[in-house]
């Protein structure tokens, strides 16, 4: 049994396997569509209600929308300039506070130097005290030592 094939046949038999994969591919993305029209149906029909309150309020809420850009619309103009005088006041306290930080910082750095020489010569003070003290209490010792003497 012998049985020729032409590329004719071979073409279509090829294209036949294609359509087909094809098909399936497109029954399974129309399945999925399927579930998903499904699910947003359900989900529409357990929240109808709520769907519907909220398609009546909607002209309410577009204007109160409005309203409130209207208003905001009206207080940015009225507010406009008083940021910009708010800005330059930022400004010049900023400046100020740092001249005044260098100022303090200056002061400081004084204090702490007059405070450590103040130590030191405190400290030179204080063994020329404890020389002194001793110098006063060797003369009392000799004059003890003198009266004792007699």
């Amino acid at each position: 049994m012998d049985a020729t094939i032409t590329v004719k046949e071979l073409l279509n038999f090829i294209l036949y396997i294609l359509g087909i994969g094809v098909l399936a591919y497109l029954i399974a993305i129309i399945r999925n569509a399927n579930k998903i029209i499904f699910k947003a149906r359900k989900i529409i029909e357990d929240n109808e209600e709520e769907i519907d309150t909220t398609l009546k309020q909607l002209p309410d809420i577009t204007t109160n929308v409005n309203d409130i850009s209207e208003d905001l619309r009206e207080l940015i103009e009225e507010v406009s300039p008083e940021i910009t005088g708010l800005t330059t006041n930022v400004n010049s306290i900023t400046e100020r506070l740092d001249t005044s930080s260098e100022i303090v910082l200056d002061a400081v750095d004084t204090v702490s130097e007059s405070v450590a020489e103040t130590a030191l010569h405190l400290g030179y003070n204080v063994r020329n005290a404890a020389d002194y003290i001793e110098l006063i209490m060797d003369i009392i010792e000799i004059i003890k030592n003198a009266f004792k003497g007699k």
